[in-house]
């Protein structure tokens, strides 16, 4: 090495392996804590998305026990005339009998209802004080079962009278823990409702879910090939697992997850979402939680390998390419490592701007040697986090059936709308749309034409409304946002679609015949959030429906 070529040429390979495997290595770094945080991101929104299917049916249950208390207390004669007036309090129990039996015949799971006036109303003894229907495993009708005696058992007796005593206590809507009801061999879980005339507890009326079929619809989550999900409460009890025991506790499963629990206990719903890493069976795995309408909480958990797949295969392949750059700049002089290392610090740039969560960078122009290969990998690996990230928040926030958007769109929607609310400017309408005859159809066509019937009505829906967004928020509901033009002529609109909507009556396919309760409420000063225009548009569509009914 005495001739000064050698010397240049052995420094500058010294420089291009230094520059290679530092800018190499800020690239691997800082792709593997961007690439962490967007594999944490999905984990968390897959927990949340599967977490609001299971919402959606406690929502319907809690919607409707909501509509019934509200008309169990607007048809509820005077306190004094329920108690001294047998005559009148029979009467009242069998209007209100009737209208439970009709909003039940709407709701998904329910496999118990129920109304019970307090003993100080009512006569345990005749039994006029309300009413209780069930139904057993695979048996489709309600029977009517004998009113229990709640006087004969101690205020503490969870079991046979908790679901009068708690509510009370409470004061409010709750949801009871699962439990085994011994009499119709059933694992159930409770949503029960106190109600109130002129500020006097009158009774409760409540529902009762097969808890079975929530464990069901839990156990076939599978959104990984090494995940499952389980449900626990806010103390990390299990009450479903697919290997332990309901009883058994989140401790039980790993010692390192104290910190879930303590974050169970005294998670509110605000904050940024955490994933937990800890060890089972040898294998490191993550997990997260999403909190249930009934308090339960949902935890997914999955291996580490295969959520971070995409991280490993990033770094292998980082790293062959550093490598092969360093190889081959033994064979380049100076002036070609100088233009090697002006792109690897454009891409050593663009791979912080990515981490930082940048997609949007700009890479250098592909050059046809290393660099390139370089560019171009970190260019397929930039456009593959996009695909990626856009494909879930578009099954996040889209309804897989008519592609419309759901109800975490509407979320998203109601946060812009309670911005404007508070500052005074807001001026939209909401219009709850509720299909009738869809249970009717499937039973009788199959769920494939229910699925048509549910396309018909969605796309006369958008057709309509075509300006404003519509959003599929239940199984069979739909929601529009009406703001701008289409607030202005909202009830021209309605009255469109109503003579659409007749014209469809002459198919001949009755999954092509649509039928529609409506329900438009505007937004007045007097409101607080976005729920209150959707609670008069669900009452709305709600007498609607009922009218529907009345004429045929």
């Amino acid at each position: 090495m005495n001739s000064i070529r050698q010397k240049f040429t052995v420094l500058n390979l010294v420089i291009i392996f230094l520059c290679t495997f530092i800018v190499g290595g800020a690239g691997l770094w800082f792709t593997s804590r961007s690439q962490k945080e967007y594999s944490d991101e999905i984990l968390q929104l897959t927990c949340r998305q599967e977490s609001s299917f299971l919402n959606d049916e406690f929502t319907d249950i809690q919607r409707s026990i909501g509509i019934f208390a509200d008309q169990a207390t607007d048809r509820m004669p005077p306190v004094d005339v329920i108690r001294s007036n047998a005559a009148v309090r029979r009467q009242y129990v069998s209007e209100m009998e009737k209208l439970m039996g009709d909003i039940v015949r709407h709701s998904k799971g329910v496999v118990c209802y129920y109304l019970r006036i307090t003993p100080e109303l009512a006569d345990e003894v005749t039994g006029d004080g309300g009413f209780f229907y069930t139904k057993k495993k695979r048996v489709e009708t309600f029977i009517k079962q004998p009113l229990t005696k709640i006087l004969d058992f101690d205020p503490n007796d969870v079991e046979h009278v908790g679901w009068f005593y708690a509510p009370k206590a409470a004061g409010k809507p709750i949801w009871m823990e699962p439990y085994y009801n011994k009499n119709i061999d059933m694992d159930m879980i409770s949503y029960v409702t106190p109600l109130y005339k002129d500020g006097r507890f009158i009774g409760v009326v409540g529902m009762d879910m097969d808890f079975g079929l929530i464990v069901n619809d839990v156990s076939v989550i599978s959104p990984y090939k090494t995940g499952y999900t389980s449900l626990v409460s806010r103390e990390g009890k299990f009450y479903y697992h697919p290997v332990y025991d309901p009883g058994s506790t989140v401790l039980d499963y790993s010692k390192e997850l104290q910190e879930l629990v303590n974050d169970l206990k005294y998670y509110g719903g605000g904050g940024r979402p955490k994933t937990y890493s800890y060890m089972n069976k040898g294998k490191e795995k993550k997990l997260v939680f999403s909190r249930l309408q009934n308090d339960m909480v949902l935890l997914l958990s999955v291996e580490a390998n295969e959520i971070e797949a995409a991280q490993n295969s990033m770094f292998r392949i980082t790293a062959i390419t550093a490598i092969v750059m360093a190889l081959l700049a033994a064979i380049i002089n100076l002036i070609v490592s100088t233009r090697i290392t002006r792109p690897l610090k454009a891409l050593s740039q663009a791979a912080e701007q990515i981490a930082e969560g940048n997609l949007d960078v700009e890479l250098p122009r592909p050059t046809h040697d290393e660099v390139g290969v370089l560019t171009r990998s970190f260019d397929v690996t930039v456009q593959n986090l996009k695909k990626y990230i856009s494909g879930m928040r578009y099954k996040a926030y889209s309804d897989p059936l008519t592609h419309v958007k759901n109800k975490n769109a509407y979320e998203l929607e109601k946060e812009r709308l309670e911005r404007q609310m508070q500052m005074g400017d807001a001026k939209f309408a909401l219009l709850m749309l509720d299909t009738n005859d869809l249970k009717e159809i499937n039973d009788t066509y199959g769920h494939d034409h229910g699925d048509e019937y549910l396309l018909a009505c969605c796309q006369l829906i958008c057709r309509v409304f075509d300006h404003s967004p519509v959003f599929r928020i239940g199984g069979d509901e739909f929601l529009v946002l009406l703001e701008n033009e289409d607030y202005e002529h909202r009830e021209e609109l309605v009255e469109l679609f109503n003579r659409l909507a007749a014209k469809t009556l002459q198919e001949p396919r009755a999954w092509n015949r649509v039928s529609v309760a409506k329900g438009l409420a505007v937004c007045e000063p007097s409101d607080t959030s976005p729920e209150d225009v959707l609670r008069r548009a669900d009452h709305a569509m709600y007498q609607d429906k009922k009218a529907m009914k009345e004429n045929g």
